[in-house]
This record gives C-alpha cells, sequence and structure tokens, in this order.
C-alpha cells in the first residue's frame, strides 16, 4: 500500500509540474525592463522565471546560478511593507530548501522543477498581488475537494486516501504563495485541517462525519484565499461542481436504486401471494 501511494505521489508530482507549465505559460510578459531600471521586486521576479525556466530546459547549472542571485538579492532587500512574519519565513525557507535540492549530489530533475516551480510562484504573489500565478489552480483545488467530497460520502477509504495524497501534495506546492496573501488566521486554519485529514487517513477506521466536516470547512476556507468569499455559496445558484451538489446527487442515486430493489422485492411477493391463492 505504501509503495503505491509513493508511486501515485510521483506520478501526481509530475502532473502539478506539467499543469505549472500550463500555468506559468498564460502569464505574459512584456519586454524585460532594462535592469538598471527595476525594482529590487522585478529583478526577483525575472531570476525566479528564468530559474523556472532553466530547470525546465535541464539547465540545471546555469539554474543553480540564477537561484543563488536570487537568494543573495531576497537576503539583502527589506521586506514590503505589511508582509507577514510568516509569510518572510516562508519565502526564505523555500529558497533554502530549493538551493539545497539543487547543491544535490544526486539532483532528481522531476523534485528540481517541484522547487522551481515553487520559488517561482512564491516570488511572483509579491510581484503580482492582484493576480498572481497560484490563484491559478483554484479549479484544481476544487476538484480535489469535491473527489474528497465523493469518496467521503461513500466510505470508500483506499481511494479516499489516494486523493487526500494528491491534494496534499498540490497544498504543499502552493503553500509558499498562498502565505503571501492569506491571513494568519487563515493559514493557521489550513494548517489544522490539512494535519487532522493526516492524522485520520493514517487510522484504520476512519471517522466519515469528521471528514465531510473538515472537508465542509477546507472547500469554505479555500473559496476564502482563492476568490475572498468568506463562505461558499450553496443553493440556489448551486455550481454544478459544488461538493454538496456532488453527494446529494450520490445520495440521490444510492436511494433510487435502492427504491427500485424495494420496489421489485415488493411485485415478486405479491406475485408468489397471488400464485398461491390460485392453486387448488
Amino acid at each position: 500500500m505504501k509503495k503505491f501511494i509513493v508511486l501515485l505521489s510521483v506520478v501526481f508530482l509530475c502532473a502539478v509540474l506539467y499543469t505549472g507549465w500550463s500555468v506559468l505559460d498564460k502569464r505574459v510578459f512584456s519586454a524585460r525592463v532594462p535592469e538598471q531600471t527595476m525594482s529590487v521586486y522585478q529583478k526577483m521576479d525575472v531570476l525566479s522565471q528564468d530559474v523556472y525556466q532553466l530547470t525546465k530546459e535541464a539547465k540545471y547549472g546555469e539554474a543553480k546560478k540564477k537561484l543563488a542571485e536570487l537568494g543573495i538579492l531576497f537576503a539583502g532587500t527589506k521586506p514590503p511593507k505589511g508582509l507577514s512574519i510568516e509569510a518572510v519565513n516562508a519565502l526564505s525557507d523555500t529558497i533554502v530548501k530549493a538551493k539545497r535540492a539543487f547543491a544535490a549530489v544526486e539532483a532528481e530533475p522531476n523534485r528540481l522543477l517541484w522547487h522551481a516551480l515553487q520559488v517561482r510562484l512564491a516570488i511572483d504573489s509579491l510581484t503580482h498581488e492582484k493576480q498572481p500565478l497560484w490563484k491559478n489552480y483554484y479549479n484544481s483545488y476544487q476538484e480535489h475537494i469535491n473527489k474528497m467530497m465523493l469518496l467521503s460520502a461513500g466510505r470508500k477509504q483506499a481511494e479516499f486516501s489516494r486523493a487526500f495524497v494528491q491534494n496534499l501534495q498540490l497544498y504543499q506546492t502552493l503553500k509558499p504563495a498562498i502565505t503571501v496573501a492569506a491571513s494568519s488566521q487563515q493559514l493557521e486554519m489550513l494548517s489544522s485541517l490539512y494535519s487532522f485529514l493526516l492524522q485520520e487517513t493514517r487510522k484504520v477506521e476512519y471517522n466519515w462525519d469528521a471528514i465531510t466536516n473538515a472537508l465542509t470547512e477546507l472547500n469554505r476556507l479555500v473559496d476564502a484565499i482563492f476568490i475572498g468569499e468568506d463562505q461558499s455559496t450553496f443553493a440556489p445558484g448551486m455550481p454544478p461542481e459544488s461538493p454538496l451538489l456532488i453527494i446529494a446527487l450520490f445520495a440521490s442515486v444510492v436511494l433510487t436504486s435502492l427504491g427500485y430493489v424495494g420496489w421489485k422485492k415488493y411485485k415478486a411477493e405479491q406475485s408468489a401471494k397471488k400464485r398461491k391463492r390460485r392453486e387448488p
């Protein structure tokens, strides 16, 4: 089981990186501003672009140098006004971990690309406050939560565990970037929810009611962080991908099936009674 989850994690990591390519390619960059006129944060943004692009092209030596430049520039720059200590620490830690990964004797290409993506998203969140790249992952996040809600409703333990591993990795990829934009309260709640869900998936028997409640809160929190809504909007106007709607549909299918089986059983019993009455 553990080997399968590790394999699933590797496959999902590749999927995240592929999604990262498509997401980052959507950012339209104008011609680069001359370096002497750039702000320090614009320079960081360009360096993070270079780190990601060079890693994507398997030019690891050049990417490593750009990452070192980015680390020096970040360490010597005063944080922007209003940036929380948690965000500063998260950004610094992201750069440091990426540098360690690139310094490894036997660096794994996918792992390097994951770190490069994480750095790119984190630095972009500083320079593009209104339209950061990490928010393009909202649909993927919602799909994960919807899937987990459905599996929770169906009490499908093994499948739920695999789906949670996928979502956890997406969360870990976006966490440094999210830390820049989210409030301390939101970050604490997010961390608490994932800690709880992780503990549940390590148990022999899951507490499905508690998991459903946690996923409902996670759905609300993700909406608040990604699109600024304090609470999810349910019916009327419930979106097709809404977890509650999916669960309701799932329940209706189950109830319909049970009703049909009950009706068939009733008809069979009535036919049997009629046959007995006709017998001499």
